[in-house]
């Protein structure tokens, strides 16, 4: 019997909780006529996952005042709050309340040392007094005001201390959204591995440091062939399981300096810093022969998928070579494997 069509590291619970998911997203864009553009589809997703407040006020102001949800409204709430665009001005947001939180922070230790100031003058001041004399009347009132002083100086601290309390958990707070925005714009949703954005951070770094070391790099590019018919004929739930399998495999193949990502659809990429052509192509040839040997069966029906392959471009880094022409040349070598019929590595 074939193997199901399951996510290496997700649980069944998990495998359920996606499958509803995917079916209200379904049923949300079948209700509303919505065609499912990438646009469209993430922000059903959002939705569904109740964790966009803008969206989620937005379609449920629409939704109970029977307002029109259209393709254009969808992608506008797409614009608005999941795009890259959207995510900088978030970004500028954060930033701006964090600076406003470290301003509180200075004007408080500011006012802090002005009554510390205050209080040490007060305190001079009694000690001179003391010093040259006093009667027991003049005595009782330096320390009645004494007294106030000190009073009016631990209100302050404790007020201090108040506010840094506060501020130190805004900007905590702040941090948690900071490193939850950098996670969600650098890591693809579907698999766990790094987005494109992110390849080409990482890409631009270990190529600097290729060149410092003067070390070479190979760079694979690989496509599941015919993904397309599979979305086609068993559905995009059997599709997104096949390409988070091939994200499970990307990593038990991935060691030390090797960083992998998902640029699209199908379509991976897996930079192996201080490696030759030879070790892509070993590493190619391992991830080809354990995805052929999967005989992939349909979850929801049952239906016998059959086995699938895997076309592969490989390139070598040419010495003062930049980022874009390594990628690009690496697309070209995996363009000749699936223009020669697929199942395949290519190199340039």
């Amino acid at each position: 019997m074939g193997q199901a069509l399951m996510s290496g590291r997700a649980s069944p619970v998990d495998a359920a909780e996606v499958g509803e998911q995917r079916d209200r997203i379904l049923t949300f864009s079948d209700r509303y006529q919505t065609p499912l553009t990438p646009e469209v589809y993430a922000v059903w997703f959002a939705y569904c996952q109740r964790k966009t407040r803008g969206i989620n006020d937005k379609l449920d102001r629409a939704m109970n005042m029977n307002e029109d949800i259209s393709k254009g409204f969808l992608e506008e709430l797409y614009h608005l709050y999941l795009s890259p665009r959207s995510l900088s001005d978030e970004l500028v947001t954060i930033g701006q309340t964090l600076s406003t939180a470290v301003s509180e922070v200075s004007d408080v230790m500011d006012d802090n040392m002005k009554d510390h100031s205050s209080f040490s003058s007060s305190l001079r001041a009694a000690r001179q007094s003391l010093v040259q004399g006093s009667s027991k009347r003049e005595v009782a009132s330096i320390i009645t005001q004494l007294h106030k002083i000190n009073q009016t100086h631990i209100a302050s601290a404790q007020r201090m201390s108040l506010q840094l309390e506060k501020n130190r958990n805004q900007i905590a707070k702040l941090e948690k959204e900071l490193a939850e925005i950098k996670r969600t714009t650098n890591i693809d949703e579907l698999t766990g591995l790094a987005n494109r954005r992110r390849l080409d951070e990482l890409m631009d770094e270990a190529l600097l440091a290729c060149q410092q070391r003067r070390q070479t790099m190979a760079l694979t590019i690989l496509e599941i062939d015919n993904l397309d018919r599979i979305n086609a004929d068993f559905g995009r739930e059997a599709g997104d399981r096949i390409i988070r399998r091939l994200a499970t495999e990307i990593r038990k193949v991935t060691t030390g300096r090797d960083f992998s990502a998902r640029l699209s659809g199908s379509r991976f990429g897996l930079a192996l810093p201080d490696s030759d052509k030879s070790r892509g192509i070993a590493v190619a040839d391992t991830l080809r022969e354990v995805f052929s040997k999967i005989d992939w069966v349909s979850k929801e029906s049952g239906n016998e998928i059959g086995s699938l392959s895997l076309s592969v471009g490989i390139v070598e880094l040419v010495s003062g070579e930049q980022r874009t022409s390594f990628i690009s040349r690496a697309d070209g070598a995996l363009r000749q494997a699936l223009e020669s019929g697929g199942d395949q590595i290519r190199t340039d």
